[in-house]
């Protein structure tokens, strides 16, 4: 699976590389692009796109997901780590698209 929040051609991409029974939830639209599929990607073997929006109860979902994190099969694709003092550097640098995976600032 595939969490996405980039949206685009991205979000295209991701669903291509999908596994049979695979899914991509979409979290965002941060490119702010349209997503274009290519002719009959959406036919064919079970694959989805699901959209999510945070609100209601979850706590069982984070909860599932931090499980997979500390089995290991769940990779964040941190691509920065660093002092919270260095925040103004880290949003730099995730506007300008020079990280590629998620920023993890931490708080001393």
């Amino acid at each position: 699976g595939v969490l996405d929040n980039v949206g685009g051609p991205q979000l295209a991409r991701a669903f291509a590389l999908l596994a049979v029974g695979g899914s991509v939830q979409s979290i965002g639209a941060t490119s702010g692009e349209p997503t274009v599929f290519e002719p009959y990607a959406t036919v064919g073997e079970l694959r989805s796109v699901q959209s999510f929006m945070m609100g209601g109860e979850l706590a069982g979902d984070l909860a599932v997901l931090v499980g997979m994190l500390a089995e290991g099969r769940l990779d964040p694709q941190i691509g920065r780590r660093g002092d919270w003092k260095d925040v103004a550097s880290a949003v730099e640098a995730l506007f300008a698209r020079r990280i590629a995976g998620k920023a993890v600032l931490e708080v001393s």
